[in-house]
């Protein structure tokens, strides 16, 4: 339901009638819908922290990257609502008053597990030790939620695999290895075309 609708547009009663409860028998286990929010959340977090774990085991960036994005569709394998609801929660700490700016366990566990993954890459000298690592981690962090943004509401997961072959050939060799050198892109405040009656 909140997937659907929003965090804001959600109500209790829509949560407790998609859940198959009557209201009544809702306010038995919680009081408030900001408390079922955060048993989901808690709940996500709980699959992600274990997503992470079985990452951990492995050595390799690439490996370790395949065995988090593995062990997150084995535990989202029925209906990849748990994913969403992942994605979700993101979106909804800018797009709701009530969350806006607030703390995400989920987020923290996240580029946490990024931030490790390079660390632990540089010091196998997978990663050149002169690479920013802080970057790197973001950057991986972005291609998370970007992708899980892109098979939890644009695509259905399966047809992502392609899209996730090339991200490993950009990982591995580089999307443009054989290109000459080019100052590094960069993001900055939009171009403004000169103003003609200024002359």
């Amino acid at each position: 339901m909140i997937n659907e609708r929003g965090y804001e547009a959600a109500t209790f009663q829509a949560i407790a009638e998609r859940a198959g409860f009557s209201r009544p028998t809702m306010h038995y286990y919680f009081d408030t819908k900001e408390q079922i929010y955060d048993e989901l959340i808690s709940e996500a977090h709980g699959v992600i922290v274990g997503c992470i774990d079985v990452a951990k085991r492995e050595r390799g960036l690439l490996k370790q990257l395949t065995a988090f994005v593995s062990a997150a569709r084995r535990r989202d394998a029925s209906d990849g609502s748990i994913m969403r609801f992942v994605i979700a929660s993101r979106l909804e700490l800018h797009r709701s008053p009530t969350l806006r700016d607030g703390a995400s366990p989920i987020a923290d566990a996240v580029a946490g597990f990024y931030r490790w993954m390079v660390e632990d890459g540089v010091r196998r000298g997978e990663i050149p030790g002169g690479a920013d690592t802080n970057a790197v981690a973001d950057m991986l962090s972005a291609m998370f939620w970007g992708m899980g943004f892109f098979a939890s509401f644009v695509q259905q997961p399966d047809e992502t695999s392609k899209i996730a072959k090339q991200l490993h050939r950009l990982l591995v060799g580089g999307l443009l290895k054989e290109a000459p050198q080019t100052r590094p892109l960069t993001l900055g405040p939009a171009f403004e075309w000169p103003n003609p009656s200024a002359n």
